[in-house]
């Protein structure tokens, strides 16, 4: 049965452990991010649908500079969260001030580069959820391009496919398959629920042996 659950509600009560658990409870591994990548701000939380876009490291300016990363963003909806993949050997900032501002205004819900930013202050101050490998104020015209868009990627070790669920907070990055997600986020609400259960019984005097024996949650 699909979840009735918006992202809203997702967003505001879900975090990336809970996910994470959820999916090893059903044998899904491999969707945790590796740690190299963080969030511009510790408050920053990135939750939506994959819009995916494959970088290549280059050393020409191609005939057409940027236009796939352009139309992917200018199409781009308040469902989305724009992933864009880099070669470990980027060097440059394939993700800036501007374009933050551009998928502010096409209604994006975050950005994830596993590569480096730039303009870094600009973003903060718009307050657009942002996660990155790291900075570099180096252009990357005519380094970095986005050769291919709304395609599988590999984001810090973690295949994405488009349309799957992206939940990013300051713990990490984790990836629901689209295939699994009814199930994960259904399973999610109902162990935070118990986990609710849980925090109350051992406030209430309650030990963790007893705790853990009682609700099988810790």
């Amino acid at each position: 049965m699909a979840h009735q659950f918006s992202l809203t509600e997702i967003s505001a009560q879900l975090f990336t452990a809970v996910l994470s658990d959820i999916l090893d409870s059903i044998g899904v591994t491999g969707q945790v991010a590796s740690p190299t990548l963080r969030p511009l701000h510790p408050d920053m939380k990135v939750v939506g649908y994959a819009r995916t876009a494959r970088g290549a490291t280059v050393n020409y300016v191609p005939e057409k500079p940027y236009s796939k990363l352009l139309g992917s963003i200018d199409s781009m909806t308040d469902r989305d969260v724009l992933l864009i993949s880099l070669e470990p050997t980027s060097v440059s900032a394939m993700f800036g001030g501007l374009l933050a501002t551009a998928v502010q205004v096409a209604g994006g819900r975050g950005v994830i580069v596993d590569g480096n930013i730039r303009d870094s202050k600009e973003i903060e101050r718009l307050e657009m959820p942002t996660f990155m490998r790291g900075f570099m104020p180096l252009d990357s015209y005519g380094r970095d391009e986005v050769v291919d868009i709304d395609c599988p990627v590999t984001m810090a070790g973690v295949l994405v496919n488009p349309g799957d669920l992206v939940f990013a907070d300051y713990d990490g990055i984790v990836v629901v398959p689209k295939e699994h997600e009814d199930r994960v986020i259904a399973d999610a609400f109902v162990k935070v629920a118990g986990e609710g259960e849980v925090r109350q019984a051992l406030r209430s005097g309650m030990s963790t042996a007893d705790a853990f024996q009682r609700f099988g949650i810790l």
